[in-house]
């Protein structure tokens, strides 16, 4: 059973669950028509339901987080959820509210002429490209939603709301990785004095095991195949690189770094060097 706490518009509903107990936020067709504050119903199968407190964030409460919002962006940051779903599987339902808001700034900034520069836009869409396939069809959506087209920046930002829901983490736990990812890609140009190209498939295929790798690290996982005396042996100097960029990942993320991962690390650099 729902108690309707405000009427957002005629697809949406801010509503106090009775059985959960904790405000969630309803949308579905005309689920706002006629709706009373205090009225009390059920939701039919057609209607979606968010959750928008986070547990880390108690004393937040929606009409809080919606004070100001136009209802408008918070349907469409639901179909865009909802989009994201269907094609990469369950979301976490928190990243609505932020996701809303985020897109509601960012068509200000652009129908204002504004332009916020995304440094991470490139290493975003190699890292995360089913996330970013999800965001430039997001940006076709606000086009038709609010006939304003979002710029290339704002494709990288999107996709890390939609990582973040994906892999139940927050916002600041995706860029984080970004930032991880450029940072070794870096220490990579430097040491063997070369230039990566972001477009090429060796990049894309050395920047998802690094990633795999990364993420491993931080969730203290093993790595089953060892291979660190073959790569020890075998190719010398990127090794000792590979070594270099696990102590930073360790320092960075405060995880231990298995054995295992410098050898594997080691044979994705030496690859890069064909």
């Amino acid at each position: 059973m729902y108690r309707v706490i405000k009427v957002l518009n005629n697809n949406g509903v801010l509503v106090y669950d009775m059985k959960r107990e904790e405000e969630a936020i309803l949308l579905g067709n005309g689920i706002g028509f006629g709706k009373k504050v205090n009225e009390r119903f059920e939701r039919d199968e057609n209607t979606k339901r968010y959750t928008i407190v986070d547990r880390e964030e108690k004393k937040r409460t929606g009409r809080q987080v919606l004070s100001g919002m136009d209802p408008e962006f918070l349907e469409l940051a639901g179909r865009i959820v909802e989009l994201a779903k269907a094609e990469l599987g369950e979301l976490n339902p928190n990243i609505l509210i932020p996701l809303a808001d985020h897109i509601a700034v960012a068509v200000e900034r652009m129908q204002n002429g504004i332009l916020l520069k995304n440094p991470f836009h490139g290493d975003i869409r190699v890292l995360y490209p089913e996330e970013y396939q999800i965001a430039l069809k997001s940006c076709d959506m606000v086009r038709e939603a609010v006939g304003c087209m979002l710029c290339q920046d704002e494709v990288g930002y999107i996709a890390l709301h939609i990582r973040a829901g994906r892999m139940d983490e927050k916002l600041e736990e995706s860029l984080q990785m970004v930032t991880l990812m450029r940072m070794v890609a870096a220490m990579v140009e430097e040491s063997l004095g070369l230039k990566l190209d972001p477009h090429s498939f060796m990049f894309e295929r050395f920047m998802a095991h690094l990633r795999y790798l990364a993420v491993r690290i931080r969730d203290e996982e093993p790595i089953s195949l060892d291979m660190d005396e073959y790569a020890r042996t075998q190719f010398p100097q990127s090794y000792e690189l590979a070594q270099k960029i696990c102590a930073r990942l360790k320092e960075e993320l405060h995880k231990p770094v298995p054995r295992e991962a410098v050898g594997h690390l080691a044979i994705h650099i030496e690859r890069l060097k064909v």
